[in-house]
């Protein structure tokens, strides 16, 4: 795989976080104060309330220290997930790149649809403990993805395992009924397939990526993601009003 080259929004964001992590971590050296690993930031990041100020003393430390995701982690936490008998699809940055084929940014996270997330996510944090990844929080606030739950190593790698809303789907995309041939229109519109280091995985199709898309505001990378949505994978959304977040 060749260089990967990053959106020079997303580098100029990416070094703010990191030159913050350095005066953080310079003030807590030249303070003696005992040094905490990633993961425990992290952590304790999320368990904060919005308003706290652990929130924005800590946040900027917390995405300079998040490791990066690399293919070929991407492919572990994936294969585990196969092992562990868990029906998912990749989305996110990652799902973009794997619709394309390649990796065309820098990720610090992985984002993964679980199938049946009431069923199989006690098995999904298993088999991604078994990597070394810890719990750091659950968050039940989104109608497009209900359900969150992040797990992070202590390097600081982050995989968030979410729950999808079929009903937002069929509305968007034409429920699908009994007749064979609407499910298979269905199906195909909102699911596909990737690669992501010669691994082929499930996905979520481009049309539903980009739909998600619509749904936030878009940072940088975000934005990077809808450009490649829209020109290299063609996708496009049904007409009319988004969903209500």
């Amino acid at each position: 795989m060749g260089e990967v080259i990053d959106p020079p929004g997303l580098v100029s964001s990416r070094k703010g976080a990191q030159k913050a992590a350095r005066a953080i971590h310079r003030f807590v050296t030249n303070h003696r104060i005992l040094w905490i690993p990633a993961g425990w930031v992290s952590r304790l990041v999320a368990s904060a309330p919005e308003t706290s100020p652990i929130r924005s003393v800590l946040g900027p430390l917390r995405d300079g220290l998040r490791g990066a995701m690399a293919a070929e982690d991407v492919v572990t936490v994936l294969s585990a997930l196969e092992s562990g008998r868990v029906p998912f699809y990749l989305a996110g940055g990652w799902g973009v790149d794997a619709l394309l084929g390649r990796q065309s940014r820098s990720h610090d996270d992985l984002d993964i649809v679980i199938d049946d997330y009431e069923q199989d996510l006690p098995r999904a944090v298993g088999a991604l403990k078994l990597l070394g990844y810890e719990l750091v929080a659950s968050y039940e606030r989104r109608a497009w993805m209900p359900k969150n739950t992040v797990l992070e190593d202590d390097t600081g790698r982050r995989v968030d395992l979410d729950s999808l809303n079929w009903q937002i789907l069929a509305r968007e995309f034409g429920p699908p009924t009994t007749d064979a041939a609407d499910r298979a229109s269905f199906e195909h519109r909102v699911f596909s397939e990737g690669t992501v280091a010669g691994k082929r995985v499930p996905c979520l199709s481009a049309d539903v990526q980009l739909l998600y898309h619509t749904l936030f505001d878009l940072n940088v990378p975000h934005q990077h993601d809808v450009t490649l949505l829209r020109e290299e994978l063609g996708a496009s959304v049904p007409d009319g009003p988004r969903p209500e977040e």
